[in-house]
């Protein structure tokens, strides 16, 4: 598999992780990128994790993972503080403090950790990994290796042609319903319109079908900050609308494919049936 779409694949699973199911795949990341040094840590007793997640004795390198998904900044500033200074009371030579995080951070937040938190412990290597970079750090490794840090085996699944292929179409009502698909998707499956549709109407299902497959091939700079991706999904909303306008639906495949993946998925417009009054 190339490195792109390794890296989106990568990317799709680490979104899909959260709270110990996140911090297990930075343990094995952690594994990986410092063997024979690396020692993952779990919360016991009344002090809990010392305000550690894992860390290298040797190298004197601390971890903090944190699921941050949809999490309010000002909750994950006050988060970003604590491990730290938690981490800098409970523990000695600290070298560098790494914080790990499955979501793009904010500009607000970024400039916490630069403006505030770097000036205020200048003995120390601050480091944030957040989505992009987890991505490309787990990426550099082979591809059975990466299979091994995020638990899941990349294989596209091939389609036998002796046998009928089912897929599970589920109707898609906004840009937040589409924008998951788009962007841990590789390429959209030949699309599928109504046979008695107008050239009009023929028209706009192009002209949709063609945008989403725009928003695909550049949903990695999208992804890149949250408002885009509010952008993003808000454009997807105005061509959902006026599909509708015309007594159109957009439905696509939304099941994973047999090895757990989103990797392709088809698309088909339907008319919607007026009931008679």
């Amino acid at each position: 598999m190339d490195h792109n779409s390794l890296r989106k694949l990568v990317e799709g699973q680490l979104l899909r992780l959260e709270g110990s199911a996140f911090q297990d795949c930075m343990d094995r990341l952690g594994l990986v990128l410092h063997p024979g040094d690396y020692q993952p840590v779990r919360a016991a007793g009344p002090k809990g994790d010392t305000k550690n997640d894992g860390y290298c004795p040797k190298a004197r390198v601390f971890f903090a993972a944190h699921a941050t998904r949809g999490e309010r900044i000002d909750k994950t500033k006050t988060k970003i503080r604590s491990d730290l200074d938690g981490c800098l009371r409970e523990h000695r030579d600290v070298k560098v403090w790494r914080f790990l995080t499955n979501d793009t951070l904010l500009g607000e937040v970024d400039q916490f950790i630069d403006n505030e938190l770097r000036p205020a412990h200048g003995g120390i290597t601050i480091e944030v990994w957040s989505l992009k970079n987890l991505a490309e750090e787990i990426c550099k490794f082979p591809q059975k290796q990466v299979e091994r840090i995020v638990d899941v085996v990349f294989e596209e699944a091939r389609t036998d042609p002796n046998k009928v292929q089912v897929v599970q179409l589920s109707h898609i009502k906004s840009g937040r319903d589409l924008w998951p698909i788009l962007s841990t998707s590789q390429a959209w499956m030949p699309p599928v319109e109504p046979d008695d549709c107008t050239p009009d109407e023929q028209d706009l299902i192009d002209s949709v079908i063609q945008t989403c497959t725009d928003w695909l091939e550049i949903s990695d700079d999208v992804e890149v900050s949250r408002s885009g991706v509010r952008d993003a999904q808000r454009g997807i909303d105005e061509l959902l609308e006026e599909l509708r306008s015309k007594g159109l639906a957009l439905f696509s495949g939304t099941g994973d494919s047999g090895n757990r993946w989103a990797i392709r998925f088809p698309m088909a417009v339907f008319k919607i049936r007026r009931e008679a009054r």
